[in-house]
């Protein structure tokens, strides 16, 4: 008996690195909240091919847009594929979505296997409106006395609410998904103001948009005149990242390989000039338990500032 069960166990530890080296076997899932025309989907395409490369595997992207990147965060959350299934997003969707709406899914729903880049989130106008700095846009929606504002998330929501009640203008909501259905509503001048993960800068250069104020605690760095919130006297930021996160049931030898594919992606050439040229996002490589405590330090911030707005009603 004693030698039957040390044949087992000698036959599982064997038949361990020969599962950890075959993974992955199949092609892999990126599960993405955005459709297609925005800076998330652009960056998914480069994930995409990049990670294929690395892993040796397809990676093919599925697109399930809605409540800005909630609804593909609660499918990754209820999923049983382990690491064949990622999901690339915003932090916002993981951080903000559980405390602000009855989500299925919190912060420890998730393995994070790392942050890809740093947000560069603003608020931008068109090149149709009469005003192309903060201080204008206040005094015309102040003058109008109701602002249209297209909002792809509930927090950048949240921000404009408390903008208004402080500078005593109306907003009319404008729910978009992603950058993609925030484009053509700015370039046509059917809104005043809107946010911006970062698909503004496609139309800067030409003019088509315009940046009027950064929602982070840092100016942006291609936009290195436009000030943020905090400086225009608003105790008010978004600051979040995009990371990639696998289900909380995927194996550490799985979440190992997916890292080291990872960061030898935020190094790769095509990775660098897509960041750097074609949606102007810096690069940033934060994985694991750091990077989880600084989701748990942003979801924080984030109630604090529904607090605040609630405490000011």
């Amino acid at each position: 008996m004693k030698v039957l069960v040390f044949v087992i166990i000698s036959l599982y530890i064997l038949s361990v690195p020969a599962i950890a080296n075959d993974f992955p076997s199949r092609p892999v899932t990126l599960l993405l909240g955005f459709e297609k025309g925005g800076t998330m989907y652009t960056l998914a395409e480069t994930v995409a091919e990049v990670l294929s490369d690395k892993l040796g595997q397809p990676v093919n992207i599925e697109a399930r847009s809605g409540h800005g990147g909630g609804t593909a965060a609660a499918m990754l959350a209820n999923s049983n594929s382990k690491g064949y299934i990622l999901l690339l997003t915003p932090s916002f969707a993981i951080t903000d979505y559980p405390i602000r709406l009855q989500a299925s899914y919190e912060i420890d729903d998730f393995i994070f296997i790392g942050s890809v880049l740093a947000d560069q989130h603003a608020l931008i106008t068109s090149h149709h409106a009469t005003y192309s700095t903060w201080d204008e846009f206040i005094s015309f929606a102040q003058e109008k006395g109701e602002i249209r504002y297209a909002s792809q998330n509930l927090t950048d929501r949240l921000i404009i609410q408390e903008i208004a009640k402080q500078e005593g203008f109306s907003v009319r909501i404008i729910p978009v998904s992603g950058g993609a259905g925030m484009t053509p509503l700015v370039l046509s001048g059917d809104v005043d103001l809107a946010f911006s993960g970062g698909t503004h800068a496609r139309f800067t250069d030409s003019g088509e948009m315009r940046v009027l104020a950064t929602t982070g605690s840092e100016r942006l760095i291609h936009y290195p005149n436009v000030p943020t919130l905090q400086e225009l006297g608003y105790i008010l930021r978004i600051q979040s990242v995009s990371l990639i996160a696998a289900p909380k049931n995927t194996p550490d030898y799985q979440i190992e390989k997916l890292t080291i594919a990872l960061e030898a992606m935020i190094d790769d050439p095509r990775f660098i000039d897509v960041t750097e040229n074609v949606i102007r996002q810096p690069r940033l490589f934060i994985k694991g338990e750091e990077l989880r405590a600084s989701l748990q330090l942003q979801q924080l911030n984030i109630m604090r500032l529904m607090s605040n707005h609630m405490n000011n009603d």
